[in-house]
């Protein structure tokens, strides 16, 4: 048995691909997976008319769907909204699909490492909070509770190779706390460029996944998702890139589950 999950991220509706996204409706249809995971910035400036134009998007699919939300998910201009209630209009319109999904291998489960403001200049810098995740976590001895799937925003370790270096706070612990809890899969996106690349911690290892963007806010790849196939041994990834008039398939690569190593 495998399960089929498409990752989206960066959808910034505002500043949305609208080709693109139009497109995506079908082929996401087409493949029709087993879960939709959209690793946040669903909305450019965190507007209410960004959120329901993003919610309404989401009303093509009839899949499980779990979101979690991104830096660009807060009001930009409304400093004071920010900093005492961030995620308020976040959590009017995306509550419902926030909460953890499970497929035939495990649970999937969602943190929020976007914050409204922070002391240090980029304020659009992911931070982790590792009490939130021990609890996301479940730590205990009851596998039900704990996921093989984390998803957020923010890349906890920033991806070799992507054109934006990113500096989560915390991300190291959590990078070793995931590793230690069992995690198999952390998808995440802010980067706007697909990638895949193994971690290996002295308590365990996992695959972290990055999405693309489906925006105009593009960064050396043309719009893209991924596309995850997870079966009883491997765990197989593809890039779905837009070519301006329909979306081309790109294998990112393929890895057995037991030992993540590389596997043709």
């Amino acid at each position: 048995m495998s399960d089929v999950l498409v990752q989206i991220a960066d959808i910034h509706f505002g500043a949305e691909h609208e080709a693109a996204i139009k497109s995506a409706i079908g082929q996401i249809n087409e493949i029709a997976p087993d879960a939709i995971i959209v690793c946040g910035d669903l909305t450019q400036r965190g507007k209410r008319s960004e959120f329901s134009d993003a919610k309404n998007w989401l009303t093509h699919f009839d899949f499980p769907i779990l979101v979690v939300p991104g830096n660009h998910d807060t009001p930009l201009l409304n400093l004071w909204t920010r900093m005492r209630s961030a995620f308020a209009r976040y959590h009017e319109f995306f509550d419902t699909i926030s909460s953890p999904i499970s497929v035939s291998h495990g649970k999937i489960t969602g943190l929020n490492t976007a914050r409204g403001w922070q002391v240090r200049r980029n304020w659009a810098e992911g931070s982790v909070n590792l009490d939130a995740l021990d609890n996301v976590l479940k730590q205990g001895s009851d596998a039900e509770k704990q996921p093989f799937i984390l998803a957020c925003h923010h890349p906890f370790l920033s991806p070799p190779k992507a054109p934006m270096v990113t500096a989560t706070r915390r991300g190291i612990l959590a990078s070793g706390r995931i590793a230690e809890a069992g995690v198999e899969i952390l998808l995440t996106g802010h980067v706007h460029t697909p990638s895949a690349t193994v971690y290996r911690e002295k308590s365990g290892q996992y695959l972290a996944i990055s999405a693309g963007t489906l925006s105009t806010r593009l960064r050396e790849y043309p719009p893209s998702f991924n596309v995850l196939n997870i079966d009883d041994e491997y765990i197989s990834v593809s890039v779905y890139a837009f070519n301006g008039i329909e979306f081309d398939r790109v294998d990112l690569g393929r890895w057995t589950r037991k030992s993540l190593e590389p596997f043709a």
